[in-house]
């Protein structure tokens, strides 16, 4: 969390509560972000020097403490960022879960896709969102889209999220989902009119 905390330092300075709503409207979205997680971190940055802070006196408010990355705190985060090796295989809950379904009754099962198919919904309106704010259309498959990372890591989000939803619709058979948790498709409505 403390290079999470320090990366969003690096947009501005900005207080505990100002840093929360910056994590939400950005890494939030694939990358789980609490509240109190991130204030503790504040404070741990500041004794490594990695970032200072300052009282900010309030009118109706009580005062706050703005934080703000240090010369040290931007090379170290450089350093951190560089040095990262992606060798260390991700989790995916989903998956861990599916594997075990067959102990499991069917509803839960069926409640565990529901669910998933919701929040891979979710994840991309919400990527899709931000690339439309940003002037990028991408619905089709071959996305102008310029080379800004953040961009790009919406991009992935929303395909990613594809990814797990045509996924879920071709398994839902498998686990007698019901027909109205999947969207139907031309060829289905095609297919269920047949004798």
């Amino acid at each position: 969390m403390g290079w999470l905390a320090l990366g969003l330092l690096l947009d501005g300075p900005a207080s505990g509560y100002d840093l929360w709503h910056r994590a939400e409207r950005s890494v939030a979205h694939f990358w789980p972000v609490t509240r109190s997680a991130l204030y503790a971190e504040l404070p741990r940055l500041e004794q490594r020097g990695l970032a200072s802070s300052a009282e900010v006196p309030q009118r109706n408010y009580p005062d706050k403490r703005i934080y703000e990355v240090t010369d040290a705190g931007r090379a170290a985060f450089v350093d951190w960022l560089t040095g990262v090796e992606l060798a260390e295989r991700p989790r995916h809950p989903q998956q861990l879960l599916l594997f075990f379904a067959a102990h499991a009754p069917a509803a839960h099962t069926q409640r565990l896709l529901a669910g998933w198919r919701r929040q891979a919904e979710q994840v991309r309106e919400n990527c899709r969102q931000i690339l439309l704010a940003k002037g990028v259309c991408p619905d089709g498959r071959q996305v102008p889209v310029p080379a800004d990372p953040r961009l790009l890591t919406a991009l992935f989000g929303m395909r990613r999220s594809e990814a797990d939803l045509a996924f879920l619709d071709e398994i839902a058979d498998s686990f007698g989902a019901a027909a109205e948790a999947r969207p139907p498709t031309a060829g289905s409505r095609e297919q269920a009119s047949k004798p």
